[in-house]
């Protein structure tokens, strides 16, 4: 019987550290409007949109939603990226935004990372005026307006 009470005790401990409710960060860039939303893939190398798209001026600054280290700052392929590791261990990453920080470097919640800027031609088929920000954790891709506090309740249509 104590085997039965010690096991349900160590689920409960289990079920409550994986679904904690996440803080809510500051805004990368302010009074934002997502262009494009996140559509996660029904796969793990299926098709999707893995961040949110925001309609940005050029050389506006983006801002650190949240304090981390940067885990990395230059070019990948084709566009400008900056990412850094979150204290809760979640990598944010900004796409076609020229750093202003480097790797290594600590940063604060609404601290700029950089400013939009367009290195290659080709990400303007993605969006024109945009920046991609993108979350996630050991687990894959999350939805950037969970901890963005913008994420809409579902509701069941009847």
């Amino acid at each position: 019987m104590m085997k039965i009470f010690t096991l349900l005790a160590l689920l409960m401990s289990i079920g409550e550290s994986a679904f904690s409710v996440p803080e809510i960060w500051a805004e990368p860039v302010p009074y934002f409007e997502v262009e494009r939303s996140f559509i996660a893939p029904v796969t793990a190398k299926g098709s999707g949109h893995r961040g949110l798209d925001f309609v940005v001026d050029d050389d506006e600054p983006i801002l650190a939603p949240v304090g981390g280290v940067v885990t990395f700052a230059g070019i990948v392929v084709d566009r400008s990226v900056v990412t850094f590791r979150t204290n809760a261990g979640l990598l944010v990453s900004f796409e076609q935004v020229c750093s202003a920080v480097s790797t290594g470097q600590h940063v604060s919640d609404s601290q700029s990372v950089g400013t939009r800027c367009t290195t290659h031609d080709s990400f303007s088929e993605h969006c024109q005026k945009c920046v991609h920000m993108s979350v996630r954790s050991e687990f894959g891709y999350l939805n950037p307006e969970l901890f963005l506090g913008t994420l809409e309740p579902s509701v069941l249509k009847l």
